[in-house]
C-alpha cells in the first residue's frame, strides 16, 4: 500500500468514528425532550387529559401514574423534584399500522408523556422525540410515527400555552 492509501483509510476510519460519536451525542440529547408549561402541575395534567382524551382517534388507554408517590414511598424521590405524573398517549389506528409492520415496537408503545414539577416550581412536559425516531425508523413505520409527531405538536401547543 502506498502512503496515500494508508492516509485515506486512516482518515476514513477516524471520520466515521467522529461521525458516530456526534450521532450518539445528538441522540442522547434529543431523543427525550422537555418543554416548560405555562400552567401549574395540576392544570398541565388536566390539559393533557382534556386535549389528548378529547381528540378523535386518540386517547389515554391507561390511567395516569403518580410516579412521585411511588418514589416517595421508597424514599427515592429526588430532592429537586416535587411531583411526576406519567401518561400513556395512543392512537389505535396508528398503533395498528405500526404494529402490523413491526410488532416488536410494542415495547415502546403507547407513547409515554411525563409532567413534572421541579423544586423551583417550574412545570415541564417530557416525552420521547417521536419525530426523530420516525427518521431513524424510516419506511411505513417512520411515516406512521411522523403522523404521531405532527399530532403531538398540535397537542403540546394546546397543553403548554
Amino acid at each position: 500500500m502506498t502512503i496515500g492509501v494508508i492516509v485515506f483509510v486512516v482518515g476514513l476510519i477516524v471520520g466515521l468514528a467522529v461521525a458516530a460519536d456526534v450521532g450518539v451525542a445528538m441522540m442522547r440529547r434529543k431523543m427525550v425532550v422537555s418543554e416548560r408549561s405555562a400552567h401549574s402541575f395540576e392544570e398541565t395534567c388536566a390539559r393533557v387529559e382534556a386535549v389528548v382524551g378529547g381528540t378523535e382517534g386518540w386517547g389515554l388507554p391507561r390511567p395516569s401514574f403518580d410516579m412521585s408517590d411511588k418514589l416517595a414511598e421508597k424514599g427515592a424521590l429526588p430532592e429537586n423534584v416535587r411531583r411526576i405524573r406519567q401518561f400513556s398517549v395512543c392512537s389505535p389506528p396508528i398503533a395498528k399500522r405500526v404494529l402490523g409492520r413491526n410488532p416488536k415496537l410494542s415495547a415502546i408503545m403507547p407513547c409515554a408523556w411525563s409532567v413534572y414539577e421541579l423544586a423551583d416550581g417550574s412545570v415541564w412536559l417530557s416525552r420521547m422525540n417521536v419525530g426523530l425516531l420516525s427518521r431513524v425508523m424510516g419506511g411505513e413505520v417512520g411515516a406512521a410515527m411522523q403522523g404521531v409527531a405532527l399530532a403531538e405538536g398540535t397537542f403540546l401547543a394546546k397543553v403548554l400555552r
